[in-house]
């Protein structure tokens, strides 16, 4: 492994030369994400770990996108189940049927918090978690807040969201940057989140 490419946890050597690998290692993962299509995207992507290397997911994202709609959740939840089932063997029909029965609980929270992202920041104060990891082996599988997350998901109707899966999806959207402190995206990741909460505090007071 690259002492300076640490991040989704894939342990092979090849896994980190892998170009999808290296590119969201290097432009996504950590990087606080404020879209809800992309929120949901990434929510879907970590589901599939369960079946799929972060290496093979990243490989068929693109034609992932393409039949989900580029996971825009009002679009998925909309599709049809028997021909979706029919034409796509990328995933099980296990993982299909959550990211179809998913979308629809996350236009729910659209429509009650005003947006996927708004939902998830109320967890962690607005403020994405700056972990300090110096050893690939320090960084935990799960937390008692992704738990937490897990659990609210699961009373909403969310399927595929243990709380392992829940981790793995705030380490991807930045709610929490565990880049370990001597890869060279820690201090970036640290400052994109730095931002993101000076903006919200600074939206917070024009409100007020």
């Amino acid at each position: 492994m690259n002492s300076l490419r640490q991040g989704p946890t894939d342990d092979d050597d090849a896994t980190h030369k892998d170009p999808c690998y290296v590119a969201f290692h290097d432009q996504e993962w950590g990087i606080p994400v404020h879209d809800d299509k992309k929120l949901f995207e990434l929510l879907c992507l970590s589901g599939a770990l369960s079946e799929l290397s972060w290496t093979d997911i990243l490989f068929r994202r693109q034609l992932l996108r393409q039949v989900f709609m580029d996971f825009d959740p009002v679009a998925v939840s909309q599709l049809n189940e028997k021909k979706l089932m029919a034409s796509i063997s990328l995933l099980s029909e296990v993982k299909i049927r959550s990211i179809l029965d998913n979308s629809r609980h996350v236009c729910k929270i659209i429509a009650e918090c005003g947006s996927f992202k708004m939902y998830l920041c109320n967890f962690v104060n607005n403020k994405p978690t700056q972990s300090q990891f110096r050893y690939q082996r320090q960084v935990p599988v799960k937390t008692s807040k992704a738990d937490f997350i897990s659990k609210d998901l699961v009373r909403r109707g969310f399927r595929s969201v243990s709380p392992t899966v829940i981790y793995s999806f705030m380490q991807a959207v930045g709610l929490t940057n565990d880049h370990l402190m001597g890869c060279f995206r820690y201090q970036d990741c640290c400052v994109d989140a730095e931002t993101t909460t000076i903006t919200k505090a600074k939206k917070k007071n024009e409100r007020e």
